[in-house]
Formats: C-alpha cells, structure tokens, sequence
C-alpha cells in the first residue's frame, strides 16, 4: 500500500522522526509513512516500527484522510494540527508576498519568527513546533535557506551576448564535421574521521577526532555528439601542464580531425604555454579553443555534469578514498548526458526571499 507524500511533508515527517522530543507513536507513525511513499511492504513496515500490519494499514488510511493531523492526533494537545482554512491560507500566501514590514512585523525576510507573529495576529492561530511555520513557508512557495551570493563582477547582459556567440559557432563547426566538448575540472573528496574515546571512572570523558582527507582532481570532457564524458584523472595541482596533458589524451581519443573545445576562464586555460599549442604544427593543432563569459560557470554542461553526480553520491558514505572515487566516477562516464548550451538544467537559486 504506497501513499503519496509531498516534498515539503517529507521534510516534517523526517524531521519529526528523529526528534527525541516526540511521543514514541508520533515518531513510529512518521517512519511509517515514509516507508510507504518509498513502496516498502506492510509487513516490513509492521517489523520496522513494531506494530501490527492492520495497526500500519489503519495509519496510512488516516493519513490519506488527513495527512499531517493523522500523525499527530491525540498526541502533545494536537497543537500541530491545520487550523488554518483554505481561504486562510491563500490570505496566508498573499500576505506573504509583501515584505514583512507591510504586515506590521518588524523582520528583514520572513522567518518562523516572523511567521509566527503575522498567523497568530492575523488569524488567532499558533501552533507548537516550529515544523508547522515551516512547512507553511514552504507550501507559500518560500524556502528556508540562505540568499545565493550576488556576484557584482557578473556581467548578464555581456553574458548573454557571448553565450549567443559560442552558441553560433559550436553549431557552425559541427555542421562542418568537427566533434565539440564542453570541458571542466573536477576535484571529488573523501574525508575520514578517527574517533577515540577514553571513559576512567570519576573523570569527564575526552573524545579525540582526526580528520583526513583526501582528494583527486579529473579534466572531464562532455561530448556535445555522444553524450558522453571522458574522464582524466590530474596529477597534483590543476594547471596548465595537466591540462595540456589532458587535451593532448582527448586529441588522440578523437577519431575527427577538428576539435573544439568549450573552456571556462581559469587562469591556466589563457597561459601563453598552451595556447601556443593550438597553431599549425604544434602539439595541439587539431584543438580550437572556445572560451566561454568570464563569471558564468552555470553555462558549462560539463559544470552540470559534475554537480549531477556530486548531488548523487556525495550522501553515501565509503570507507576508503578509492571506494569513493571508484563510485563518483563511474557514475560520469556510465552515463548519456544530453546537456549543451541550449539545454542545460534549470539554475537552482535560493534567491527567494520576500524582502
């Protein structure tokens, strides 16, 4: 019995699953559902949280009935549960869409705080936990992080118009026969931490941690034809001499006589020793460079790439630096990634805020 569960009730259920705080039942009741929306079988759930499976089968049919009251019902003075009507929500939401100062609340953004003051204000309503304001916040279509940094050396305008350039010419070439790459370093980390704790009776205890980590820098090249990555691995530092190393590797994997290569606007990809490389009879003559706006790494498809398989293995935890490389790069290079220029990933901004 799989129910559905929204990407904001997750964020509370999760939450209220490992409060300490909680009663026992909320917490058993969170995991429950949770388990379900994953497609996880009654009677593993009924083993898991330590019930029944008609006791699991009954809480998932109150939860289609009530959602987020369900789990909580009976439990801390059901404080937690929706008071607010619907037309008190889209109000809620309304209100929310102007800065905090139209409302009399005396906040630079909206917060719990802040939220807090206008609900109980507005329509004598106050709940418990903080989770509740929370999950409000989120279903106005508002998030909880922290502003993306503005960068005032971002040029958009300029952005714009050497992205329709690059755009243009990588189309021209490849109309032409040439194979194109979009081109990014990459530097995957692995860090171990020691623990040891000593306990002598009568004294406080001391817990000793040493951190390690470790680290390996990869030139990852993204055909703009195949979909695929070329993967190659950097010794030490990225520079330019890696990076020469790099292209000569992908020069001599390339069946097509005319390369172009997209690069960002790292210092070493401008040095003088490699772009003497690129003319006639020189190592590195198959290869024209394209160099993508200062300041606008969000339109590489190699940088998306990178961020695609850092999102997906950076939460799996490995106990060696080979384990942890072993699994984020045959995650690139097992892949088809139909990124270029015109259809890269929607930018993700935390610039939300109402302010």
């Amino acid at each position: 019995m799989q129910v559905e569960v929204t990407p904001e009730e997750t964020a509370v259920l999760i939450r209220w699953k490992k409060r300490s705080d909680n009663y026992v039942l909320v917490r058993m009741k969170a995991e429950a559902v949770l388990y379900a929306s994953e497609g996880v079988s009654i009677s593993i759930i009924a083993k898991m949280v330590e019930r029944t499976e008609r006791t699991v089968l009954e809480w998932l049919a109150e939860w289609r009935a009530t959602r987020m009251c369900s789990v909580l019902t009976g439990h801390a003075g059901n404080q937690n549960a929706a008071k607010l009507t619907r037309a008190q929500k889209e109000e809620l939401k309304a209100i929310l869409a102007q800065p905090p100062s139209r409302s009399g609340v005396h906040a630079e953004f909206w917060d719990v705080p802040a939220i807090r003051e206008v609900v109980k204000i507005m329509f004598d309503v106050e709940y418990q936990s903080d989770s509740s304001y929370q999950l409000l916040l989120r279903l106005c279509e508002l998030s909880l992080e922290l502003p993306d940094p503005f960068d005032k050396h971002r040029n958009e305008k300029a952005i714009t118009r050497r992205m329709a350039e690059v755009k243009a010419q990588v189309k021209s070439l490849l109309d032409q026969g040439w194979e194109a790459y979009t081109a990014d370093e990459a530097r995957p980390e692995h860090e171990a931490e020691t623990r040891r704790m000593w306990l002598p009776r009568g004294q406080r205890t001391k817990l000793y941690v040493d951190r390690k980590k470790t680290s390996q820098s990869f030139f990852g090249a993204l055909s703009l034809t195949s979909k695929k990555v070329k993967l190659y691995p950097i010794e030490g530092n990225q520079n330019t001499a890696q990076t020469i190393l790099a292209l000569d590797r992908l020069q001599r994997e390339t069946e097509t006589g005319k390369i172009a290569v997209v690069l960002d606007n790292a210092r070493f990809h401008h040095a003088k020793a490699l772009t003497d490389l690129y003319e006639p009879g020189q190592l590195l003559e198959r290869i024209t460079p394209i160099h993508l706006p200062p300041y606008a790494p969000d339109h590489n498809p190699a940088g998306h790439v990178r961020n695609t398989a850092k999102n997906n293995t950076v939460t799996i935890q490995h106990e060696t630096p080979e384990e942890t490389l072993g699994a984020s790069a045959p995650y690139v290079t097992g892949r088809s990634f139909d990124h270029d220029s015109e259809h890269l990933p929607l930018r993700e901004t935390r610039n939300d805020f109402v302010s």
